[in-house]
């Protein structure tokens, strides 16, 4: 069994530990209501993110299922498609540069990406300012938040892209991509995957 630990928010605005055993050949979907893999299943015109939650046998787009969001994290696999992900994945940051914070800390594969910014209203936004870059599992970091401004609802912690000087790859060539580009390289080819070196 994998032990899974994840922090869940309080109505207090603390956070608490919480712990989920998963057997790993079941985590890809098999015991939830919403499975793996692509292409993922449509409702009401829209794809069905394996992290979003049912409702009343409806899904509800607008939330997160935070144990499968925790799960991809921990395990490096899609929040779209909830598959496996590969050496690299993909992370939306909120700037074009190193140490960026990363808007949601799971990773996506390359076409599941195109998929989310093809139909999610945040990351689809160009007034959002989200830029793309391609990521190594140890490249998204925890950085704990301690400015006297913080809203102390949030957490604690944010995860941020890993700043190439502190990785354990310098040589690493870094490039950020535009909403803009990751659309276009989608009307390609579903099959083709931008190369940011």
């Amino acid at each position: 069994m994998q032990r899974v630990v994840y922090l869940r928010d309080r109505l207090d605005g603390q956070r608490m530990k919480d712990v989920v055993y998963v057997h790993p050949p079941r985590y890809r979907g098999e015991e939830f209501q919403n499975s793996a893999g692509l292409p993922r299943p449509v409702v009401g015109g829209l794809p069905f993110p394996w992290v979003t939650p049912m409702g009343d046998g409806q899904p509800l787009f607008r939330e997160i299922e935070r144990v499968k969001a925790e799960l991809c994290r921990r395990l490096w696999g899609c929040q779209v498609c909830g598959n496996d992900l590969g050496t690299t994945a993909w992370v939306a940051l909120q700037e074009p540069r190193d140490g960026s914070a990363v808007v949601s800390s799971a990773a996506i594969h390359a076409e599941c990406l195109r998929i989310a910014v093809d139909y999610c209203p945040v990351l689809g936004n160009p007034s959002m300012g989200y830029v793309f870059t391609e990521a190594y599992e140890d490249d998204i970091v925890a950085v704990s938040d301690t400015s006297p401004d913080r809203n102390p609802h949030a957490p604690t912690a944010r995860w941020h892209l890993r700043p190439v000087v502190e990785t354990s790859r310098p040589d690493r060539v870094r490039r950020f991509h535009s909403l803009a580009e990751v659309k276009a390289a989608g009307r390609g080819s579903t099959s083709k995957k931008t190369n940011p070196r």
